[in-house]
């Protein structure tokens, strides 16, 4: 238990200084915007501060707050993104949700067939592996597009109209969620679950060459037994896969919401920078021409990041607690 608590104490630690540094780095950006912007004025500009960024930082924080409160910043988020704060979050966590299911339930059956058994289902597998590792997520998410979208007209590439059409039909329901995040969710799945799977088929590999694995052998027990054995052993890599995994997969889920309309953080955070594109009038041409603005909302920059920073806390405590649970090597040690 005092192990426990001191992953939870150090990961505290660093998440306070992950907000810390996140809300400088934005700070500074913020202010280099704003230098940018004054470049053909008479403002007069002023260099970055630790004290201004400090400031900032808190005034980050106290923004993030007043998003799960009733005010004129909640009203913004929800009438801009059409979604709470908490339902973006929920979201984005949906998604991941599902994701790791499938990739635990997908990889590890195909991990211990493969490095159990061998033959086709490893050689394909060790194929797989490196080629897999290569490929990028939105390729998959273009595949995933043209067969299950576009050639059988399955599921949606445009979350949240599909959710608003279906609102407005009365309609909606856990299928509908379901249906609309499909291809979010199997694009990620894909991206991981050959990796993970290796994973797996390396660990049991290793497993087949201790004693134990020799004496169950001799023993004539049958493979069905002998592999729920290695089941238990290669249970806590989920953990370990899962944990060093997160921010990463994360971090694709994000670019997965952008790309197909999912009004989750990701979604937030891809339009909270960058350039927006509209059509303005021209009044002495008298034609309507294709304006930008850049937009920098570091603000809701900053909720994003701490929203992540804090699901990653809750990931690596938690995976690192039932990593003390579940293998009993490191109870062992720690004793």
């Amino acid at each position: 238990m005092s192990r426990a608590v001191k992953y939870i104490a150090r990961n505290i630690g660093v998440l306070f200084l992950a907000i810390i540094i996140t809300g400088m780095i934005i700070a500074g950006a913020e202010h280099r915007v704003w230098e940018w912007r004054s470049r053909h004025t008479f403002i007069q500009t002023r260099p970055f501060t630790l004290k201004e960024g400090l400031n900032k930082t808190a005034e980050y924080f106290k923004y993030s707050l007043s998003l799960f409160k009733e005010g004129e910043s909640r009203k913004q988020f929800i009438e801009v993104y059409k979604i709470s704060p908490e339902g973006a979050i929920l979201t984005t966590m949906v998604v991941l949700a599902l994701t790791m299911a499938l990739v635990f339930v997908l990889g590890l059956y195909w991990g211990l067939k493969a490095g159990y058994n061998g033959k086709r289902s490893d050689r394909i597998l060790t194929t797989l592996a490196p080629v897999f590792s290569a490929i990028p997520g939105w390729f998959w998410a273009i595949v995933l597009i043209w067969t299950v979208w576009w050639r059988t007209n399955l599921a949606t590439i445009d979350y949240m109209t599909y959710i608003a059409r279906a609102r407005l039909n009365d309609e909606l329901g856990i299928r509908t969620y379901l249906n609309a995040l499909l291809i979010p969710v199997l694009t990620l799945t894909f991206a991981n679950v050959v990796i993970y799977a290796f994973n797996v088929r390396t660990l049991v590999k290793k497993e087949m060459h201790e004693e134990h694995f020799f004496a169950d052998v001799l023993k004539g027990l049958p493979d069905r037994k002998i592999m729920k054995k290695l089941l238990r052993t290669v249970l806590p890599s989920f953990l370990t896969f899962t944990s060093y995994n997160f921010l990463n997969l994360l971090i694709n889920g994000m670019a997965v919401e952008k790309l197909f309309n999912v009004n989750g953080i990701g979604y937030v955070f891809a339009t909270s920078a960058g350039r927006q594109y509209d059509y303005v009038w021209d009044p002495l041409r008298k034609i309507h021409i294709v304006d930008f603005t850049f937009v920098f909302k570091g603000e809701l920059l900053f909720f994003v990041a701490l929203v992540m920073a804090f699901l990653y806390f809750v990931n690596s405590s938690v995976m690192e607690i039932l990593y003390l649970r579940l293998d009993p090597r490191v109870r062992q040690n720690v004793a």
